[in-house]
Order: structure tokens, then C-alpha cells, then sequence
């Protein structure tokens, strides 16, 4: 379920060396990237879960790289 993207201006205070930790291992070229994808991270690993807890055991995982 998407919804429309609308930007709001935010004010946040976070750990700026977490922040540059997470902007360097993401490689996003700003901070506001760095949060986005965060965001967009987070939103997609809950998608994930909700998901496998549907299938309750239904399905078998592979590797893929073995």
C-alpha cells in the first residue's frame, strides 16, 4: 500500500556520528538521503515480515549464492 509522497519540513535532533556512520555505509550523497532510505528500509523489512509470518512455515527459503 503506497501512499503520495508529500515532503514535510521536519526538525530532528540524531546522533550526527550515527548519522554519517549510516550515510557512508549507504553511500547517499546527503543526510536527507541517508534518512529516506532509512525510512524506506524499515518500511519494506515490515512489508517482509508480514509477509512470512502470513505464510507461517508454507515456504521454504534457498540460498542463492552457494
Amino acid at each position: 500500500m503506497r501512499h503520495r509522497a508529500s515532503k514535510r519540513h521536519k526538525h530532528l535532533q540524531l546522533n550526527q556520528a550515527q548519522l554519517t556512520r549510516a550515510k557512508t555505509v549507504c553511500g547517499a550523497k546527503t543526510e536527507t538521503e541517508t534518512i529516506e532510505r532509512a525510512l524506506a528500509f524499515v518500511v519494506e523489512e515490515h512489508s517482509l515480515d508480514q509477509s512470512l509470518k502470513r505464510a507461517k512455515g508454507r515456504m521454504r527459503l534457498r540460498p542463492l549464492f552457494c
